[in-house]
């Protein structure tokens, strides 16, 4: 198959937020009276904010009023703004550069929120690198596991679904990338293989996803670090 560009989801793939992320919901549900193991978000990763309080809310019979759901979502995100110190994978950065130096469009596909995401593309700017398309979780109406943020980035170029390679780590961000109709690849940075199981195929760490990334679009190898 001839690929022809490339999407990217953000936390756990370009950069090193998702024990942040765990760390954060686990301390806001506390802060309701409710212990939701920090684990338990791992695999809710992509789903965009509110979206995840009901999803745990349903799952664990909480039964908790809108006002509380409320101050959960507060508490989350400004304890993720307080402590988070987050920083990028260097070897996905490399892979950025690579593809957008040879021409090959590169997308962004996350469930966080859009204030976050720019706070994210200034500084990928100042390396010199600029997405071809983003979608935030504020763009879209259903999240993933809904194919709907992977479609409306591909509706911003000419090429087909399949002519996409989709990069996610998490059991929903892969279910909403396979529904696209993309090519799918995993990442092993914060779940096991067993979780990861509707990916096309899974990779050990970035510095595989960045040499398979640059072979499959038929980039050349040189140095990319600069």
């Amino acid at each position: 198959m001839n690929y022809k560009a490339v999407c990217f989801d953000m936390d756990g793939v370009l950069v090193n937020t998702m024990d942040d992320h765990a760390l954060a919901w686990h301390h806001a549900f506390r802060e309701q009276g409710h212990g939701i193991a920090a684990d338990d978000f791992y695999e809710l990763e992509g789903m965009p904010g509110m979206q995840t309080i009901l999803h745990v809310n349903r799952i664990h019979g909480l039964q908790l009023p809108f006002e509380q759901q409320k101050a959960i979502y507060r508490n989350k995100r400004a304890h993720f703004v307080k402590h988070s110190k987050y920083g990028f994978y260097q070897q996905t950065v490399e892979a950025l550069k690579g593809l957008s130096q040879s021409g090959i469009p590169i997308g962004l596909a996350t469930g966080s929120r859009k204030e976050f995401v720019n706070e994210v593309l200034e500084r990928l700017e100042e390396m010199g690198i600029t997405f071809d398309a983003v979608i935030t979780g504020d763009d879209v109406e259903k999240g993933k596991p809904s194919p709907e943020p992977y479609e409306k980035v591909f509706a911003q170029f000419s090429y087909r679904p399949n002519e996409w390679i989709v990069v996610e780590n998490a059991p929903l961000g892969i279910q909403a990338a396979a529904a696209s109709g993309a090519f799918v690849l995993a990442l092993l940075t914060t779940l096991t293989e067993e979780k990861l199981i509707l990916a096309n195929d899974i990779l050990k760490n970035h510095q595989e996803l960045k040499e398979y990334l640059l072979s499959k679009v038929g980039v050349q190898a040189r140095d990319f670090t600069k």
